[in-house]
């Protein structure tokens, strides 16, 4: 299960597994966050809402107050495969806003979501005005990027055992619910968004489940996902262990 050796896990490891990571409005100080939530307005999503679309102007980025959100992107063949979660104190759309291009994803509501709506010259003010977003903007990029080739080192290097352990492990300790010793993933993903984030074949991805079920490292619902044994799935995604 565990063929890679611990070296090649450290280099495709960049950025996975990352415990709670900053997010976008986090970064930035309380006054000028404000001051950014200050000027877009509120709106509200329910579950399965196209907030962004892929191929559309970029007019406007997004702030994310709670909930989450599914980012995907279409394939040749017009299938969309599910690319990133963001949840609460993250931005969408915002580097379409910036270059002036048009946007390179489709973003869905995951869940009941509230968001401010920050349009295009005001987004333009507000950078002029504070500089220093702009740097914290394109550390969330790079972070981003990071990740992406992380990931895509990991589909190339590793079993589907492996990918499979370290998208919980992320989906769990950066969209969880601690339940004593366990986790509810607070994320609804089909089997399909599954195997999309683990980049195989969707029978390969609930073959390994299986797996993971029959070892109780994890229970499956619906809609919930429970990781029972969050030390044993980072081991077999060849992940540090975490401090206690």
């Amino acid at each position: 299960m565990e063929r890679a050796t611990q070296g090649t896990a450290r280099r495709g490891a960049h950025d996975i597994g990352e415990r709670r990571p900053a997010r976008f409005l986090g970064s930035l100080s309380e006054a000028v966050r404000e001051e950014l939530l200050s000027i877009g307005f509120p709106r509200q999503y329910p579950p399965g809402a196209k907030i962004l679309a892929e191929g559309t102007p970029g007019d406007c980025l997004m702030l994310l107050e709670n909930g989450y959100v599914k980012v995907t992107r279409k394939r040749a063949n017009g299938c969309e495969d599910l690319i990133a979660i963001r949840a609460g104190g993250d931005v969408v759309g915002e580097m379409a806003v910036i270059d002036d291009v048009p946007r390179s994803a489709t973003v869905t509501a995951g869940a009941d979501i509230d968001v401010r709506v920050v349009q295009r010259r005001a987004v333009q003010k507000f950078l002029d005005k504070h500089p220093e977003t702009v740097l914290q903007i394109v550390r969330l990029s790079n972070h981003r990027l990071r990740s992406a080739n992380s990931w895509r080192s990991a589909f190339g290097e590793f079993t589907v055992q492996v990918r499979l352990a370290r998208v919980l492990t992320e989906l769990a300790e950066n969209h969880g619910k601690s339940l004593g010793s366990h986790t509810l993933i607070c994320v609804e993903l089909t089997q399909a968004e599954l195997a999309a984030l683990v980049g195989a074949r969707e029978r390969a991805v609930q073959e390994a489940l299986a797996r993971f079920r029959e070892e109780e490292i994890v229970k499956t619902g619906r809609p919930e996902m429970t990781v029972l044994k969050p030390d044993r799935l980072r081991a077999i995604g060849l992940l540090p262990p975490t401090a206690h």
